[in-house]
């Protein structure tokens, strides 16, 4: 098949097609996006196909890991990619059209990503040099992000493709999602947030990246988006009070608060700090990476379908309530929120910008705000809760949390 056509299935992955996206990358150092450059030389000679990705790179659409062996020049290349295509589900994937994810998730990579790096490289001078080996190397900031190697949607069809780094073959891995973050898992997440949403920060305020009008990011005050969501909800709602019999108050201060999920979603007010948030920032979409006694040192955040303009609080409030214990957020909430706060006003300030009138004790009233949206979330995200005690119990307790702080 040619370049500018979107593979369906794995068939449609071929050596010529592959060659194509990486003679591309690496003439165009890393921008997605086409442009007129000679391509490099680069020459696939064959595709190991690793079977479908795991977990964390991707629920709503059809995932294969290949290694794309051959050479840059007279360098050899090994190079592990994760090709992310749509859905063949007829179901699912008129879901993820009417909600634009694939659309979304392309446009982050080829518009948001590269103003992100360009920020990256104006700062630390070299940035993420491309070389022959297909490693990047020397960012002193690195972008908690995939390497793109290419992404294309297709308005007519409806079709998208991601070419990606497998991160699974670099040591990452998902978390089981009943298992729970941990308190460092949870502070390398809130790091990696933190340089995203201040370096989209600094890319807003120096026109790297318009302040107000992008038009491609997920809104869920959309139509399509806002009754999906909220029918989510309402599905939730009713599968908690099945599995929590005895739970009758939690049970209707729940239907009570679906009574205004209409008008909480995607009435999101300009707040003192706004930046550009995952929006869907909970355990399956985070990857760790550990080191030799088993210690995490690394997280990356993937599938960016809800990539959207907001409080950096929102963030936080979903990642919070869905992916950690009660017991956690209790002894540690105001220890993560202060780790948060350091790194992006040490990333701020590093872009030689200051955060505008965005204190602690602000971002803490944010989250505290926020976890009404984050526990809509959370409801509307029901199914991924189900079929373990461990997670049915953690969302109970995030229920009780926003009961007993008279938030429902």
């Amino acid at each position: 098949m040619s370049f500018t056509e979107i593979p369906t299935s794995k068939e449609h992955i071929t050596v010529p097609w592959v060659q194509e996206v990486l003679s591309r990358y690496f003439s165009n150092q890393g921008n997605t996006e086409d442009t007129d450059d000679n391509s490099a030389q680069v020459v696939v000679k064959s595709l190991d196909g690793q079977g479908t990705v795991g977990p964390g790179q991707g629920f709503l659409s059809n995932r294969i890991a290949l290694v794309a062996m051959g050479t840059v020049g007279d360098t050899p290349m090994t190079t592990h990619l994760m090709v992310k295509m749509s859905t063949n589900d007829p179901d699912i994937s008129q879901l993820v059209h009417d909600l634009r994810f694939d659309s979304i998730e392309v446009n982050y990579y080829n518009l948001a990503l590269p103003a992100l790096r360009s920020e990256v490289e104006r700062l630390e001078g070299t940035g993420s040099k491309v070389v022959r080996s297909g490693e990047e190397e020397g960012t002193a900031v690195p972008l908690p992000v995939p390497r793109c190697y290419h992404a294309a949607y297709d308005n007519s069809s409806g079709k998208s493709v991601l070419v990606l780094d497998n991160l699974q073959s670099k040591g990452f891995f998902t978390k089981k999602f009943s298992d729970g973050l941990l308190l460092e898992e949870i502070k390398l997440t809130v790091s990696a947030l933190a340089k995203l949403h201040a370096i989209s920060y600094s890319a807003m305020q120096r026109g790297q990246l318009p302040s107000t009008g992008f038009d491609w990011l997920f809104d869920a005050s959309e139509e399509a988006a806002n009754s999906a969501i909220s029918q989510a909800f309402h599905d939730g709602v009713d599968q908690f009070a099945t599995a929590f019999p005895d739970q009758s108050e939690l049970v209707s201060l729940l239907r009570r608060l679906g009574k205004r999920v209409h008008g909480i979603l995607g009435s999101e007010t300009e707040g003192p700090l706004m930046v550009l948030c995952h929006g869907d920032c909970w355990a399956n979409n985070i990857m760790f990476k550990v080191d030799d006694a088993g210690v995490p040192v690394d997280a990356m955040l993937v599938d960016w379908q809800f990539v959207c303009r907001a409080s950096p609080s929102s963030d936080l409030a979903l990642l919070l309530l869905s992916s950690t214990d009660r017991s956690l957020r209790q002894r540690h909430v105001d220890e993560i929120l202060a780790h948060y706060h350091g790194v992006l006003t040490a990333t701020i300030q590093k872009y030689g910008l200051a955060l505008p009138g965005y204190s602690l004790d602000i971002l803490r009233a944010d989250y505290l705000a926020e976890r009404v949206l984050g526990l809509v979330q959370c409801m509307a995200s029901y199914d991924c809760f189900v079929g373990h005690q461990a997670s049915m119990e953690r969302l109970r307790d995030s229920v009780e949390e926003l009961r007993e702080s008279n938030l429902i």
